[in-house]
């Protein structure tokens, strides 16, 4: 299933983009690696000592954007699948990375 193909995948890659595109801003703002699981984690639970620097309302946002990127996920999924989800977030990270590569 390809988003072209399928409405809700593209309406679904859409989200994840927008989200994930402000969540690396805000990640980089805060000088967070989000790619690391143990700093993603210590973002969901709060814990404001794993930014490289002090921004409390981009933190703040941050956490919330990290927040609704899983609760659509979990709608993606309910909606197209375990596989077409993750292939689609797959996708949106990779796209992140080539933006955010150091050049």
């Amino acid at each position: 299933m390809t988003e072209a193909s399928n409405p809700l995948a593209t309406m679904y890659g859409r989200k994840f983009d927008d989200i994930d595109r402000e969540l690396a801003g805000l990640a980089t703002a805060c000088k967070v690696d989000l790619l690391d699981r143990a700093v993603l984690e210590r973002v969901l639970r709060d814990d404001a000592s794993v930014c490289g620097a002090a921004s409390p309302a981009a933190f703040a946002k941050l956490r919330q954007l990290l927040m609704m990127h899983y609760a659509v996920r979990t709608r993606a999924a309910q909606a197209l699948g375990e596989g077409p989800t993750q292939a689609l977030i797959d996708e949106v990270v990779d796209r992140l990375r080539e933006r955010l590569a150091p050049r």
